[in-house]
């Protein structure tokens, strides 16, 4: 944890310094650099490539390795296309960006000379992300259609099944199932108010079984993680696993039982459901 936290300094620092060198702290020539029907400024473009190319190269190069360096997964893809509320996520960004010159990166570097207006936009962005969240709820609510359960019962052991996405009302089936226990993998902003961990909670317990709430974010098979899934399978009873895919709780499975259970089997009982366990291999060795 300890090298972690170290690498984590050291890129931010990086990171930080970078920005200060290329002027992206520098108000007006983002703005320049956004003004492409007016007194247009390009020099920002030397920046964009050199932050893509090199990306380019490097995720070429993590796909080769099953996890980083520090030993953590790699971030997985992103799954699904973009919706409205990326879209229109980024369309505020952009306007954000263009009045002020400032994005979070920045703004963040530029607190100690950014004067009174790099303040005020700071605070305004933390109140904005704080806002954020209930207001995406509230949109679902009101205009999102409700998200079908795709849920589907696929037994990696005669004590473990994963499934994508469930609802409220598959939970009596999964009752009848025999299941007595149902572990949630997926984070609440992915998906609807109505799906939510505490909407399924509430069913969950309603029909006498136990609910583990482990949301996983994409990549973040954390030590922390991997123990809380391992603490919920070991006591006792058939136990039901959902993300989006569940993709997400037959990695965490698999982790939970590495060193324990020959890498062979369980990659191969993921595979009968079309999971690819190949890449985390050596952790699970």
């Amino acid at each position: 944890m300890m090298i972690r936290n170290l690498a984590a300094i050291f890129a931010g620092g990086l990171f930080g310094t970078g920005l200060v060198i290329s002027g992206m702290t520098d108000t007006t020539k983002v703005q320049g650099w956004l003004d492409i029907f007016g007194r247009w400024d390009p020099t920002l473009a030397f920046v964009l490539a050199g932050a893509i190319l090199p990306m380019i190269f490097a995720w070429r190069f993590a796909q080769t390795r099953p996890a980083a360096l520090l030993g953590t997964p790699f971030p997985a893809r992103t799954e699904g296309r973009p919706g409205a509320m990326l879209i229109a996520g980024s369309v505020l960004f952009g306007i954000g960006w263009g009045l002020a010159g400032f994005c979070p990166g920045p703004a963040l570097a530029s607190v100690s000379f950014g004067g009174l207006g790099g303040i005020v936009f700071l605070l305004a962005m933390l109140a904005g992300m704080v806002a954020a969240p209930p207001l995406r709820r509230l949109i679902d609510r009101l205009s999102a259609p409700k998200e079908a359960s795709h849920m589907e019962i696929r037994h990696l052991t005669e004590t473990y099944a994963v499934s994508p996405q469930i609802a409220p009302e598959d939970v009596a089936a999964l009752k009848a199932a025999g299941f007595v226990r149902v572990i949630c993998n997926r984070p609440d902003g992915e998906i609807p108010a109505a799906l939510h961990a505490a909407a399924l909670r509430r069913a969950v317990e309603a029909a006498g079984m136990e609910f583990v709430d482990n949301q996983i974010v994409p990549g973040n098979f954390s030590p922390e993680i991997v123990a809380r899934q391992a603490a919920a399978m070991a006591k006792g009873g058939p136990a039901f696993a959902y993300c989006a895919s569940g993709n997400r709780s037959s990695i965490v499975w698999a982790l939970a039982q590495a060193g324990k259970v020959p890498a062979d089997r369980l990659i191969g009982a993921a595979a009968k459901w079309g999971y690819n366990l190949e890449p985390i291999r050596d952790r699970l060795s």
